[in-house]
């Protein structure tokens, strides 16, 4: 929750998506019943990395061959949740 409401300019955009307390309540509901489920992505690591960082991070991953570091930033993680969003996309149309 914390990262989406990040993702919502800070949760001054919550009221586009969704009611904030409303999805809180349900998601302690699911919670508290024990019913909470998981959609794995199987992402790589540094897909994953980007995905739990904030929209302006950055992710730095050491490159053994080259002998340096690769950074990954805000374009990679767009890159990410597109492909998340098409994945999703197919999941529900299924």
């Amino acid at each position: 929750m914390a990262t989406l409401t990040h993702e919502l300019n800070g949760g001054t955009e919550w009221t586009a998506v969704g009611d904030w307390e409303g999805v809180i309540a349900d998601l302690l509901q699911l919670a508290r019943a024990e019913e909470c489920d998981a959609l794995s992505f199987g992402l790589p690591e540094i897909a994953r990395a980007l995905i739990c960082t904030g929209p302006h991070s950055q992710v730095r991953a050491y490159d053994a061959a080259a002998g340096n570091f690769i950074v990954h930033g805000p374009t990679d993680r767009a890159a990410v949740l597109a492909e998340v969003g098409r994945f999703l996309t197919c999941i529900v149309s299924e």
